[in-house]
């Protein structure tokens, strides 16, 4: 994994507001870093897609405060399963999020039935899963 510092400098928007991670491979260390960096508390747009988190990678964007502001989250190919599907159901600080990318992974419809019926993503307007 490059150094998540680099990766946020030369993926991060002037503003500030869009972050672009996609297919860097930071995997699920790279995540749990890229949850703690207070830099990023303006992104509102998160591309996460193609870098296989994981659901303990999920787990730690779902729980950070720093992605309270994140309306729009791509987690295609990631190997998330419905255990990551209920971190970002079960999740408090992404109350903003508006659109959610989850194709090519592996949600069953368990999974999708906890994100379509989450209380805490009441925001969603688009959730995809299938192609």
């Amino acid at each position: 994994m490059a150094d998540i510092q680099e990766l946020i400098r030369l993926g991060l928007s002037s503003d500030g507001q869009v972050l672009n991670l996609k297919a860097k491979y930071i995997r699920e260390a790279g995540a749990v870093e890229l949850a703690k960096q207070e830099s990023l508390n303006n992104v509102r747009s998160l591309d996460l897609s193609n870098n296989n988190i994981g659901d303990e990678g999920v787990k730690a964007v779902a729980e950070s405060p720093i992605f309270s502001k994140v309306r729009t989250l791509n987690l295609k190919s990631n190997s998330i399963t419905d255990e990551g599907a209920s971190h970002l159901a079960d999740s408090t600080t992404l109350e903003s999020l508006r659109s959610l990318q989850l194709v090519v992974n592996d949600i069953s419809e368990d999974g999708e039935k906890i994100l379509r019926n989450s209380k805490n993503l009441r925001n969603l307007t688009s959730l995809k899963f299938r192609v």
